[in-house]
This record gives C-alpha cells, structure tokens and sequence, in this order.
C-alpha cells in the first residue's frame, strides 16, 4: 500500500506522497479526505513530489477542499526536506512549481528556498478590523495575499474578522490569504487565515514573504525581515540580487503512514 509522511514547517503541517505512488488516483479527491482533523490525518494540505532527475523535484500543492493551487513556502520547504530524507536529491537542488523553479537548499537547522517571483503591490484597499477601517495591502506573490497592518494581532475572534476579507479584494481568482501583521518589542507578528484552508494556520510562508514584500515597499522594512508566526517560529524573508527573494524557516519530519485502502 502507498505510503504518507507527515511534515511541518513553523506549524504549518502537510502530507507528502510520491506521485509516482498515487497513480490514477485524483490526489484532490484525496486532499479533501485525508486533511480533516477531525477524520483524517489532520494537515494544512497535500503535497506530491515527483522526481524528474537526480536534482529536479515537481512539486504540486492542494488545500483540504481538494483545490490546487500554485505555491506554499511552508510546503515546499517541507517538500525539499521529505526528497533529501528519500534519498530522491542532494541537500541542493531545484523544486518546480506552477509558479516557476525554486532553489531549495536543506541543512540541519532549516531549509532556505530562493525564488524568482513576480511580486508586487497591485493596489492600496481599506479593511475593517475590529470595528475600525485600515489601510491594508493586496500583493501578488503567486497567489493574492491581503495585508492589514494592526495594533496588535491578538484580534478578538480572529476568524470570524478575518473571514470576509478572504473575499475583500480579488474575487473572481477565488479570494486572498489574509494576514494581520504588527511591530511590537522589536518584533513583527503575522496571523494568517488561510483560503483553502478557510480558517488559521500556524504559518504560512508565502504569506511571510507577501508581508515584508509590502513593508519594504511602503519604507517600512529593509532587505531583511524577520517575522513571528502563530506557531511562534521565526521566518526569514531576505531581498537577494536580480529581484531573487529567500525564505529561511524551519521543515520537520513528523511520522510515516500507510494510505487506507481501498484509497479514494
């Protein structure tokens, strides 16, 4: 029977399976069934990882809905670890997405990926958040990311605020990740509730990446930037040369499992 391993990056966890090992098996369909906490295996979503040479790995992401979609910084960190743990590459090698290559370098404290990704700010909106109207962000960074500035983002009822700004801007590409963001101590925080995912996750890498994306645009950051997510794990986000962009955090193996059969 094929096999599952479970991985988390900064708390944001998946299930990772050779996609040579699914077969003709819709791995949406099996996204939708193994996610769920409550009747699955309990992850933020899918991975599978398909070697194409001895240092190419392609790499397709799905949410616990059973929709694709483009690019995780979470995942594929988690992704890259999972190929060298099988044996599949070497610590350096190349991750191919739908949003294009990314260099993935695995050490013993972390994972580092660079990428080439046409980000930008697409436009300036207002969002509501507790009771009041804030300037936020819409970036573009493979998916559509929403970012609010805020106090704090201890957010009475996260969820349930976050909830219709998922729809806020970009609607007809099926919404935004939307993240609050705040600077205290020293420190900037990032919460995340997550389209696909329809609720919080304990991280989300591309989100990070959104996030300093905007700061840096608005002055308000350099070509460093550290963030905190839920979890409490540390993302670094650095501007390299050549509009490359590196995203350092962590990718931790978790078990192995056998699919139940028969698989959906």
């Amino acid at each position: 029977m094929p096999l599952f391993s479970k991985y988390s990056g900064a708390g944001n966890d998946f299930v990772i399976v050779r996609g040579e090992e699914l077969g003709l098996r819709d791995a949406g369909t099996l996204a939708a069934v193994l996610c769920p906490r409550a009747s699955g295996v309990g992850v933020d979503g899918l991975i599978t990882v398909r070697s194409l040479s001895e240092e190419l790995v392609r790499l397709r992401f799905f949410n616990p809905d059973g929709s694709e979609f483009s690019t995780c910084g979470n995942g594929s960190r988690c992704a890259a670890r999972y190929a060298v743990d099988r044996g599949l590459t070497p610590a350096d090698h190349m991750l191919v997405t739908d949003d294009g290559e990314i260099v993935a370098r695995v050490r013993a404290d972390g994972v580092a990926l660079e990428y080439a990704l046409d980000a930008r700010v697409e436009r300036e909106v207002r969002a509501a958040v507790g009771g009041e109207n804030r300037d936020a962000w819409l970036v573009r960074m493979g998916t559509a990311h929403l970012v609010v500035p805020v106090p704090s983002v201890e957010v009475e009822d996260f969820e349930a605020a976050c909830r219709p700004l998922r729809w806020l801007e970009a609607p007809g590409d099926g919404g935004a990740n939307v993240h609050l963001v705040a600077r205290a101590d020293g420190a900037t925080f990032i919460r995340t509730f997550e389209r696909g995912v329809e609720a919080e996750t304990q991280a989300c890498g591309s989100g990070c990446m959104a996030v300093a994306f905007a700061l840096r645009n608005a002055g308000e950051a350099g070509e460093r930037v550290e963030l905190v997510v839920r979890s409490g794990a540390v993302l670094a986000v650095e501007f390299l040369a050549a509009g490359r962009i590196r995203l350092t955090g962590p990718a931790v193996f978790v078990f192995d499992g056998v699919f139940p059969e028969p698989m959906p």
